[in-house]
């Protein structure tokens, strides 16, 4: 499998452009290829379209909102990762199929950062939630339009059957890229993910999962390949 890195250096417009629904998604999903890059002297972008306020807290909020407590997390995140150029926009957290507003926003957002690479969630949207599908659904047409390569998140073997919900599985593209993250990037990554405490993150797959995940120092991606017809489905999903 290519390395990430090789990808990177072939790129002449050193400027990632990294978009996801939630906060904390970017941190599990592509932190490893943040850290990478600025590494290697990109310009890194972060830009989630909600403050994740659906998101169940898990912790004692002290009389802050879940969209405060989000946004701090958000801000702890950014920093163990080293970015300083993030921003958190205010649509409603599980709606973004049911509205359009953001569409005309990111397109013009896109525009402004003019990115050399964007990274965002696939059709699949990994955890079959709608509003990763609805944004995956809007960079692949962005991507599209403006002719900017697009990198999906994936997993291959028992990451895969652990990350990906498996009425989507179908739908997640075959990563051909792979990052091989140092000690110190994987460290910079999995302290960032834990940055988002109020979510609970290590309950999702225990801590022998996390730490599996964590000494394998991966991160896989797929690159959307302009001419081919991607598929999707939203299915049923908790809230």
């Amino acid at each position: 499998m290519r390395q990430v890195t090789q990808f990177l250096d072939e790129i002449s417009n050193k400027s990632l452009l990294v978009v996801f629904p939630h906060p904390d998604d970017e941190s599990v999903m592509v932190g490893g290829l943040i850290v990478t890059a600025l590494k290697m002297g990109w310009r890194v972008s972060v830009l989630t379209l909600t403050e994740g306020e659906m998101g169940k807290i898990h912790i004692n909020g002290k009389g802050r909102s879940s969209r405060e407590i989000r946004r701090e997390e958000m801000a702890a995140a950014m920093s163990r990762l080293g970015v300083a150029d993030w921003v958190m926009w205010q649509f409603a957290d599980g709606r973004l199929r049911q509205t359009s507003k953001w569409k005309e926003r990111l397109a013009e957002f896109v525009r402004i950062t003019d990115p050399g690479l964007m990274v965002s969630y696939d059709l699949s949207g990994v955890s079959g939630h709608p509003d990763h599908i609805s944004l995956g659904l809007e960079m692949l047409r962005i991507a599209r339009k403006t002719d900017t390569p697009l990198l999906w998140p994936s997993f291959v073997g028992w990451e895969r059957e652990k990350m990906v919900d498996s009425r989507v599985d179908k739908y997640l593209n075959m990563p051909n890229l792979e990052s091989e993250l140092s000690l110190r990037e994987s460290v910079r990554k999995w302290m960032a993910v834990f940055s988002h405490r109020s979510q609970k993150l290590s309950g999702f797959l225990g801590v022998v999962g996390w730490l599996a995940m964590f000494l394998m120092r991966k991160e896989r991606f797929a690159k959307m390949e302009k001419s081919k017809i991607y598929r999707y489905r939203y299915v049923k999903f908790k809230l």
